[in-house]
């Protein structure tokens, strides 16, 4: 009798602790970062030697518990984490491009739609070179594509801020995460193998190394007890118990790169902080192209205006002047009479007809559209891998959910199988204590 209720008695101990695994299961079944757990249970046999001829006896004594196991694969978890690496990278290039797109497409105000607007009134001012109006409209028109360049230039060092300022929080989410897995690490040297504590801190370690895998293509290997170790070019930077910290190191022009201490980092391939590199870097590239149109246009104009004559009869002078970058190009006059619009012949609107001979593939006007094209088959790129990469991230997910997410109809059936053997169990008990009253009811 005693066998049998001990065998009782640890069923329902056992079915106790399946019943509370999916209960916990249950309440976490929308927490994304949260690994199914399953409660392993196995038979309680116990094993004695019997003499003289060293046979073995084997005795059932119930059920045993052998410790919580997660619903986890490694392969598919790298899978989920390179794949979101990806993701999470061209959704950065993604944003970033598009911002830096309409920092220079402004509509009619762009510098596109002011040089045209600047040409077009020229040919007017050709056909009637001495109508007052037509030349103060064509010095306003000169004016509103120094001011249109001028915001764009604005405007694209502002995104280049915010691109440092991206990648500083970026770091410090890194190094949070870093941090993070180093005192996870600590905890999970001294977590007992199959206990609650160490799966949650298995959890724990898995949202950080996802964190981390998003933002650069770290190197990832695992020691005993899943204590994660990090590396990147070389450097280790976590260890149990020690993390070492990434900085962003920006210069003047806008371009970023990645410093552990004193040292400058390789740049990585995948990731957020990828993305916001290459992204400082083609912003800087665009800040560069429109550097060089408005010195192409202070050269344009100033030329022209030095080939001809005002109406004093003498040379032009300069319109334009560039002190440093497009956002220091300044009209110089606004005055009518500074125009040089006849030709040094003496024909009234020698000069100005051949204004339009700067339009060419030379020209300030070719050169901006080199600039947004450029931009635009950028942004088109980084918008056709965020779609294949999401495509990837949610095949990856989905395989990995199969295995580990909580699955609601698994659970309840889960639910009801340990309800009835935990009846069964308390039942055995039951038939246990009446037989042994029966027995004692004799004497």
């Amino acid at each position: 009798m005693s066998d049998l209720l001990s065998i009782g008695a640890s069923g329902a101990r056992a079915y106790q602790r399946a019943l509370s695994t999916v209960s916990v299961n249950i309440s976490n079944a929308e927490n994304p970062n949260y690994v199914r757990r399953d409660l392993r249970l196995a038979e309680m046999a116990i094993t004695n030697g019997v003499d003289p001829y060293h046979n073995y006896q084997i005795t059932f004594g119930g059920v045993q518990t052998n410790g919580l196991a997660r619903a986890t694969d490694p392969f598919l978890e790298a899978g989920v984490r390179l794949t979101g690496a990806s993701l999470y990278g061209a959704e950065t290039r993604t944003r970033w491009a598009t911002a830096s797109e309409n920092a220079l497409s402004t509509g009619e105000n762009d510098v596109g739609a002011k040089l045209n607007q600047f040409f077009a009134r020229g040919a007017e001012l050709a056909a009637a070179p001495f109508d007052n109006i037509l030349r103060s409209q064509f010095i306003a028109d000169i004016d509103g594509a120094v001011q249109s360049i001028n915001q764009s230039a604005r405007n694209l060092r502002n995104i280049s801020d915010q691109i440092i300022g991206s990648a500083q929080q970026e770091v410090a989410v890194f190094n949070d995460a870093l941090t993070n897995l180093a005192e996870t690490n600590l905890s999970l040297r001294t977590a007992a193998d199959g206990s609650p504590k160490q799966a949650a801190l298995l959890d724990q370690r898995d949202t950080a190394l996802a964190v981390l895998s998003e933002r650069m293509d770290v190197t990832i290997s695992f020691a005993e007890k899943g204590i994660a170790n990090i590396s990147y070019d070389g450097q280790s930077l976590v260890d149990i118990g020690d993390a070492f910290s990434l900085g962003v190191n920006a210069d003047a022009d806008g371009t970023i790169a990645l410093t552990i201490g004193t040292s400058t980092l390789a740049n990585p391939s995948h990731g957020s902080l990828s993305a916001l590199i290459a992204s400082a870097a083609t912003n800087t590239q665009r800040r560069g192209e429109l550097d060089g149109l408005a010195n192409g246009l202070v050269n344009d104009i100033n030329d022209w205006q030095a080939a001809g004559q005002t109406d004093a009869g003498v040379a032009g002078p300069p319109l334009l002047a560039l002190n440093g970058g497009a956002a220091s190009l300044a009209l110089l006059s606004q005055a009518a009479a500074d125009l040089a619009l006849a030709s040094p012949t003496g024909a009234a609107n020698g000069n100005i007809l051949s204004l339009a001979g700067f339009r060419g593939s030379s020209g300030a006007e070719h050169a901006w559209t080199n600039i947004v094209g450029a931009q635009a088959i950028v942004t088109a790129s980084a918008q056709s891998e965020t779609a294949a990469a999401a495509a990837q991230h949610d095949a990856a997910r989905t395989a990995r959910d199969s295995l580990s997410s909580v699955d609601l109809d698994r659970e309840a059936a889960d639910l009801i199988r340990f309800q009835q053997a935990y009846d069964a169990s308390a039942r055995v008990i039951q038939v246990a204590r009446e037989t042994m009253q029966s027995i004692f009811a004799i004497f």
